[in-house]
């Protein structure tokens, strides 16, 4: 889930959710009870005024494990997805129930009217010294057939993480040139998603219904077992 935190003099201050990509959603509260987001910043560099941290919230798949051992205890429905349990935790409106819940923030970006940075690279030296947590497959290259070679490796080891992943992002590691490439809708020239394929398992469809929407469209739907 990705989330940006913002520090007013090196304090924890708001923590919001990507929402539409103009307005996202208050998270502060559970933001608070992340062990790996600092309520204050580290040293001085990104200590004075307000400063921007962007990252993303994840569920280690040892977590839902636990998670859905206690509830397979208890009667109840497991959950299936790790990135859909980790976007609905954050969003919890109980605070308590998202700290007895393991997340981590992996911060990937700093925003900061006062002040510019030359490098990707410098961002990710800076979080590190600020207390954050940062990607620590994360590597620079000169060359795009390094990059590729990068990537297709990952596409066989990912599965050795202790999260998912489906896929990873390519950037540009000078920020003046990935500034001035600009954005197409929310979509900056300057990064690339590289995906990989789909996952694929087998399920059964268990009942296939008809939804009536509000303008009177009827849609089938399908019940499928869940895949865990």
């Amino acid at each position: 889930r990705a989330c940006a935190i913002y520090y007013q003099d090196g304090v924890l201050d708001v923590a919001v959710t990507r929402g539409d990509g103009t307005i996202g959603e208050d998270v502060t509260h559970n933001i608070r009870t992340i062990t790996s987001i600092p309520l204050r910043i580290r040293g001085k560099d990104l200590s004075v005024g307000r400063v921007g941290v962007r990252g993303e919230i994840i569920m280690h798949r040892s977590e839902l494990e636990r998670i859905n051992k206690q509830r397979k205890e208890k009667g109840l429905a497991l959950y299936a997805n790790l990135r859909n349990l980790a976007a609905g935790t954050i969003r919890q409106l109980d605070p308590k129930l998202t700290a007895q819940r393991k997340l981590y923030f992996r911060a990937f970006d700093i925003f900061s009217d006062s002040r510019k940075f030359s490098t990707n690279a410098e961002v990710y030296q800076l979080l590190k010294q600020a207390g954050f947590k940062t990607n620590s497959q994360a590597k620079q290259y000169d060359s795009i057939d390094k990059v590729l070679d990068f990537a297709h490796e990952w596409e066989k080891e990912r599965g050795n993480l202790a999260f998912d992943t489906d896929g990873l992002v390519i950037k540009l590691n000078d920020r003046l040139l990935y500034s001035d490439l600009g954005v197409v809708g929310k979509n900056p020239r300057g990064a690339v998603a590289y995906k990989y394929p789909a996952e694929q398992t087998t399920t059964k469809v268990k009942d296939i219904f008809i939804s009536i929407g509000r303008t009177g469209a009827a849609t089938p739907v399908a019940m499928l077992d869940a895949v865990v």
